[in-house]
């Protein structure tokens, strides 16, 4: 009885190392998987193209809506087009503010404070207390976290929404931000705190200037991002547990594969076929379709999947 449960704690911390692990993966939209080209090939030979997106829904040129687990690797788990982020972008554009001047709405030439400066300070627990710098390019490097450290020496922490787990954001020095708007996928924010001594000039020379229409989205997205941690909680994912606890381990809204590696592949295509589109990556964790229904889920719990 004494073995049988060191080995049972043993497999749960092992787990448990495993789902921290999977919310700290940062997805790299640049480095397309194998599995991710087959699975949007997938969707489209099956459903046609996506016409229309809403929410946690994928409407398509079949007219087949289908729920959208993947939400852009994180980037789309406010919704499709919920919020303002949107309507922020088609108004900044009518101004045709798309230069590379000075504006309102982007961080100004040389300037430590900007509106996206306070958004972000906000979400992470503080009052502008925090210097931006957006990037659109990790260069040679694997994802966002590994570029801050090789080419700035600089460890940072990724926040992930609705994270039990997560630390104290006040008393992190760097955090990775990626701004819950799916438009440039590419762009995220390395967060700093202003009273540490990073090497600000090299950091300023290497950012990329960000389009004003763009910004302005990422602001409001940050702001959104802050109300929806208030609105949304436990409730609003553990309904589906019935189903889906078979196939991930959930933690809040994060869905980490319980299916083996080996057999993801099949499952992903599976899921496809019951019109629910997964993360195509092993590693990158699904999410919860806030707003869906159990009927979403019917012919996946109907025609269940084995390995």
């Amino acid at each position: 009885m004494g073995n049988a449960s060191i080995k049972q704690g043993e497999i749960y911390r092992r787990k448990r190392k495993r789902v921290k692990q999977a919310l700290q993966k940062v997805y790299n939209p640049i480095q397309m998987s194998e599995n991710a080209k087959i699975l949007f090939s997938k969707i489209t030979g099956m459903y046609g193209t996506i016409r229309r997106a809403r929410g946690c829904f994928l409407y398509t040129s079949k007219n087949v809506r289908l729920t959208d687990l993947y939400q852009a690797g994180g980037r789309a788990i406010l919704g499709w087009g919920s919020g303002g982020a949107v309507s922020v972008l088609k108004n900044v554009l009518e101004r045709k503010l798309t230069g590379i001047f000075d504006t309102d709405f982007s961080p100004m030439y040389g300037a430590e404070s900007s509106r996206l400066s306070k958004a972000v300070s906000e979400l992470l627990g503080g009052f502008d207390d925090r210097r931006v710098f957006v990037f659109n390019s990790c260069g040679q490097w694997g994802n966002p976290a590994e570029f801050a450290e090789k080419e700035f020496g600089i460890k940072c922490v990724r926040f992930v929404p609705w994270n039990q787990d997560s630390a104290d954001w006040r008393e992190e020095l760097a955090v990775l931000v990626e701004p819950p708007f799916a438009w440039d996928e590419e762009c995220f924010v390395i967060a700093l705190d202003r009273s540490a001594g990073f090497d600000w000039e090299k950091l300023s020379s290497r950012a990329y200037r960000i389009p004003s229409p763009l910004c302005a989205a990422y602001t409001r997205a940050i702001y959104d991002l802050i109300r929806a941690l208030q609105e949304r909680s436990e409730k609003d994912w553990f309904r589906y547990d019935a189903v889906l606890s078979k196939y991930w381990t959930r933690k809040g809204p994060y869905l980490i594969p319980a299916v083996p590696a080996e057999s993801y592949r099949d499952f992903m295509l599976h899921c496809a076929e019951c019109g629910l589109v997964v993360s195509p990556d092993y590693e990158v964790p699904s999410i919860v379709p806030f707003g869906a229904d159990r009927g979403n889920f019917s012919k996946l719990k109907n025609n269940p999947f084995e390995w």
